[in-house]
């Protein structure tokens, strides 16, 4: 596994990239967010935040790559516990989040 993490400068930019249809995405887990729609999600981010405007950088993203051969055995429910897993170790907790697969690469990756 390769993890990835890039900065984002807005939940709608980095929501609609996640949740982009063109890449064939999955929404396979969230907590804390509306998932009906996503301007619900985007504005369940901003709502938190703007609960305690204190905290600075707001917006993360962070890609999780997996091999080809390893294809076959990565259900969405892997893939989710995996990303649990890599967000406790990271001391990534108590926070609202979604995680997204995408489809439009040869190797299987999902994004939170």
């Amino acid at each position: 596994m390769i993890a990835k993490i890039m900065k984002g400068s807005g939940f709608k930019g980095v929501i609609n990239y996640i949740l982009d249809p063109k890449k064939g995405t999955e929404l396979i887990d969230s907590s804390g967010v509306r998932t009906d729609s996503i301007n619900h999600i985007v504005q369940s981010f901003i709502d938190q935040t703007e609960l305690n405007p204190r905290v600075g950088k707001v917006v993360g993203h962070i890609s999780l790559s997996f091999s080809v051969q390893d294809s076959s055995k990565l259900s969405n429910e892997f893939m989710v516990q995996t990303a649990r897993k890599y967000m406790e170790k990271m001391g990534i907790k108590d926070t609202q989040y979604i995680i997204g697969r995408h489809f439009d690469k040869e190797h299987p990756h999902i994004h939170i």
